[in-house]
């Protein structure tokens, strides 16, 4: 790692363009999260978890919306070009910041290529040919979109998550018409597909508790890229009112677009015989005998998130590096824009690694590499939400310190009586990885993911040691410091 230079070269555009319409905010949340995983991997949690599923989403819910209220609050206050490894630098120190930024970056550069090849996948069952090409084709795709200016990215994004969005509520009103026997059905089917045991217990955890919490981190990796609502923040034309909108509306449409749709395929279709082969959107129209196009659409759908999430994926690893260059927590050659102010030195360190892991991919099991990938990917992203959460509640203990009332000093502040949420958030998230390690065939996973986050901190401890590594103030000219803006009242 190097020092970053504070001196900037006047020649080269020295921030990322604000190419981003506060609606498109939203959106690219959107599209962060629902992915190949929301429409193949919920199969798999509905047929291991059985109706408890509603309970795991419910909970997750409550995680995302903890985490979201805690960002919007760092965003609103202390807005940084970095993004969130800026306030995990400022509040957790350097050592704690390298690990958990990088961290951030290993999580998306795994979870990039497993979309990849869903869309290689999804490909080979509507056109039959070679899964080898359409995986190179989807992430050379997804490398021409981000090497143009962001707006351009932008408005592909937020048509793509449109598209997803109106296909989940087309999914919606079929469901809800076969429940109460509009079509699909003769009648109102009420509780009686998958409820009927005689225990409570038993209609709700037919597989047991214990499989619910192993399966935990997996519900989270569905949820994954909310986070990049905030690092398009730094790219949006009104921060100060769209970050804030943008954050808690993405949680409260996401929990909409999530719990809705499951709890009605829990009324209709047999929980055991949900699986990942196809969207299980389309299994259930297909169960019901439905119009063969309508089950077309739910399986084509899937190609569009996988594409989708692996966009944003790309443009959220990319700003991350971004943000750990700036911060001086990365080589500063990684900081570099090019004339459309985009970091290209970035897109194309990030993107050398993506095609390692998918060439990785491609000569293994797909199926195996698809699952894990995902797993590791909830590992190292769960790492990165931990961190954000952990930032912003220092940020308040600071500002106790130094005599301020968080409640009364501050702007698109988490109100008093949602103050245990971003906690509750993190505690919650670190029993999920703990969990989830003792899942079978998951200890693999977790080694690697504690490698991901150990080995930065420990190159870049013996790199400032080594007097190879600054304190750096990578403040622009429009930014302030904690200090500054929270100056010691009680001296």
């Amino acid at each position: 790692m190097a020092e970053l230079e504070n001196k900037k070269n006047a020649s080269e555009p020295q921030e990322l363009k604000r190419g981003i319409r506060s609606w498109q905010v939203a959106f690219i949340g959107l599209g962060g999260v629902i992915g190949s995983c929301y429409f193949l991997g919920v199969g798999v949690l509905i047929h291991d978890m059985g109706p408890a599923v509603i309970l795991a989403f419910g909970v997750v819910g409550l995680i995302v919306y903890g985490l979201m209220i805690a960002y919007a609050e760092l965003l609103v206050n202390l807005p940084r070009k970095g993004s969130f490894v800026a306030y995990t630098n400022e509040f957790l120190g350097g050592t704690i910041s390298v690990g958990v930024g990088w961290t951030f970056w290993f999580n998306w550069v795994a979870y990039v290529p497993s979309e990849a090849i869903a869309v290689s996948i999804v490909l080979d069952v509507l056109i039959p040919g070679n899964e080898v090409a359409y995986a190179i084709g989807a992430l050379a795709a997804l490398t021409l979109i981000n090497l143009t200016a962001v707006d351009i990215f932008a408005k592909i994004e937020s048509g793509l998550a449109v598209t997803k969005v109106i296909v989940i509520i087309v999914f919606i009103l079929t469901a809800f018409g076969i429940w109460v026997g509009l079509w699909g059905n003769e009648s109102f089917l009420g509780t009686a597909v998958n409820f009927g045991s005689g225990s409570i217990y038993g209609d709700i955890f037919p597989n047991g508790f214990g499989l619910v919490l192993t399966n935990m981190v997996i519900v989270l990796v569905t949820f994954q890229g909310t986070e990049i609502v905030g690092l398009a923040a730094a790219e949006s034309q009104d921060p100060d009112k769209s970050v804030p909108k943008a954050c808690k509306s993405v949680t409260y449409r996401i929990v909409g677009l999530y719990l809705v749709p499951i709890l009605l395929i829990i009324l209709i279709f047999p929980f055991d015989l949900a699986t990942i082969d196809d969207s299980v959107f389309a299994q259930v129209v297909n169960y019901y005998g439905l119009p063969p196009m309508l089950g077309g659409i739910m399986s084509g759908v899937v190609l569009i998130a996988a594409f989708s999430c692996a966009n944003t994926g790309f443009y959220g690893t990319v700003r991350c590096m971004y943000g750990l260059s700036i911060e001086g927590l990365a080589p500063k050659f990684l900081s570099k824009l090019n004339k459309n102010a985009n970091p290209k030195n970035s897109v194309f360190f990030t993107l050398a690694f993506m095609w390692i892991v998918l060439m990785l991919g491609l000569f293994a099991s797909e199926s195996s590499i698809y699952e894990n990938l995902l797993s590791l990917s909830g590992f190292t992203g769960t790492i990165a939400w931990i961190g954000i959460i952990a930032s912003q509640i220092i940020f308040r203990r600071r500002l106790r310190a130094r005599g301020y009332n968080p409640d009364e000093c501050l702007k698109a502040k988490v109100k008093k009586s949602q103050a245990w949420l971003p906690t509750f958030a993190m505690v919650a998230q670190a029993i999920c990885l703990f969990m989830m390690a003792l899942g079978e065939g998951q200890l693999i996973i977790f080694i690697i993911a504690c490698l991901a986050l150990v080995i930065p901190m420990t190159v870049y401890k013996v790199a400032k040691k080594m007097g190879k590594v600054a304190e750096i103030n990578a403040l622009s000219s429009s930014e302030k410091s904690f200090d500054e803006l929270f100056p010691p009242l009680n001296k």
